[in-house]
């Protein structure tokens, strides 16, 4: 089936998930098709077009990775030495952290500190190094390397080390070596290099209607973790150099990248250097995506074997829905993945599975309503625009693990124990969350 028949159905699933406005690319050996829909901001009704910049979020530490990848083959960094030797001043809250965390523990979200952070240190060129300055107030989670744990600030370390021995700012080295070589010129970092184009705002969802908020969303100390603004074409170029290669690195390196490094954290089976692999059927999927403070939502996903990646960018929270109904469309009907079935529900007790979970800001919370188990990610935040997402049902597909009742077709969330059996810990959105003591919830 060809992608332009997607073309008619994205403004309805856009509306129907309150996304004001998307753009989508797919390239499939070969071709590309870029579709859009809505508009950028509801207060100003600009359509959006294939030159929109949308954050793209968390994808953007796959340039993260790649750029660090880049002084790898350069020799100037290595990923198994400890990244002391490269930031001689670091301090970490953990001395032994200090003396043994790597950059592959970085780039695997596998340092062990705490790695949902927020921290503003202003937009001057020193923001990224001010951030790491802060980083021994980061409480020692786990041991290096001992679990996966979606990290931003491992992300934000790993930068900072690519700065360092750079000897300019991180923007300027993704610039020079990784966007430009591409032919990248629609992406960008800074604010002010956005206000002069076209680009989408994001939007909170309130019970009216999408509403715009009036804030970035991100400081540019985060900038390795999720600061890139870019389009769907320009993102459909980072996909032909994954999936094809390029000057930038080497095919033997950017396969590496691509490769399961590590074990994940549900809903993630595997994790690459910064990339995240799930299976569809007999097919690898390599992927990533962003979600800047529920605002602007993204998708990126690869099936090597396919030749085939697609991407799509939105603006509201309702892009958590509708990024993958696209993507599961473009995998059956593009790529001619099979449609994957629904798990079957397994009638399972969950014992002392409720209750609160929490890493840094996110608390992962699970409730029993009439005999359902109920889940929940809240936002610990004092900012008025981010909202929590609302709960939704889950249910047993395995012993401890969970998936969405309504569709049960990936694991979502699996449950940890302790050496004497007891729930301590759950492993969802990436994050292993640690179960907050007295906090089980009938």
């Amino acid at each position: 089936m060809s992608a332009d028949e997607l073309r008619g159905l994205l403004g309805e699933w856009a509306r129907e998930a309150g996304v004001p406005g998307v753009s989508v690319g797919i390239f499939h050996e070969g071709k590309e098709t870029l579709l859009t829909a809505g508009v950028s901001s509801v207060d100003t009704g600009t359509p959006v077009d294939d030159g929109t910049l949308f954050m793209i979020g968390s994808t953007s530490k796959t340039f993260a990775a790649t750029a660090v990848l880049v002084l790898v083959e350069d020799g100037v960094l290595e990923l198994d030495r400890p990244v002391v030797e490269y930031l001689p001043d670091l301090r970490l809250a953990d001395p032994l952290a200090r003396k043994t965390v790597t950059l592959r523990h970085l780039l695997t979200h596998s340092p062990g500190f705490l790695g949902d952070i927020e921290v503003d240190t202003g937009w001057g060129d020193d923001a990224l190094a001010r951030a790491v300055e802060q980083f021994d107030e980061l409480p020692q989670v786990f041991p290096v390397g001992e679990v996966a744990s979606y990290c931003n600030a491992g992300f934000l370390l790993a930068g900072r080390v690519a700065e360092a021995v750079s000897g300019g700012t991180y923007e300027d080295l993704v610039r020079t070596r990784l966007l430009e070589p591409l032919g990248m010129t629609d992406s960008c970092f800074q604010p002010w290099e956005v206000l002069t184009r076209r680009h989408a705002v994001g939007h909170a969802l309130r019970e009216d209607g999408p509403a715009v908020a009036h804030t970035v969303g991100l400081a540019r100390a985060d900038a390795p973790a999720g600061g890139l603004w870019s389009t769907a074409r320009d993102q459909l170029k980072w996909a032909r150099f994954q999936l094809s290669g390029g000057e930038v690195l080497s095919d033997e390196t950017r396969r590496l990248m691509h490769a399961a490094q590590r074990e994940g954290a549900l809903p993630f089976e595997e994790i690459g250097l910064s990339w995240l692999r799930l299976s569809h059927g007999d097919a690898q999927l390599v992927r990533h995506g962003g979600n800047v403070s529920n605002l602007q939502l993204s998708e990126f996903v690869m099936v090597p074997s396919e030749n085939f990646a697609v991407t799509v960018l939105t603006n509201s929270a309702g892009g958590g829905a509708l990024g993958p109904r696209v993507v599961d469309w473009c995998l059956e009907n593009v790529a001619d993945l099979p449609k994957l079935g629904n798990r079957p529900i397994q009638a399972i007790d969950p014992g002392d599975c409720p209750g609160r979970y929490r890493t840094g800001s996110l608390i992962f919370e699970f409730t029993e309503r009439d005999g359902s188990l109920w889940a929940q990610m809240i936002l610990d935040t004092d900012q008025p625009d981010v909202l929590s997402a609302p709960p939704f049902e889950v249910a047993f597909v395995a012993e401890d693990v969970l998936a969405r009742a309504s569709d049960t077709r990936r694991p979502s969330a699996r449950f940890r124990r302790d050496s004497l059996g007891r729930v301590d810990a759950v492993e969802s959105g990436g994050r292993t969350a640690l179960k907050l003591p007295g906090s089980n919830i009938g």
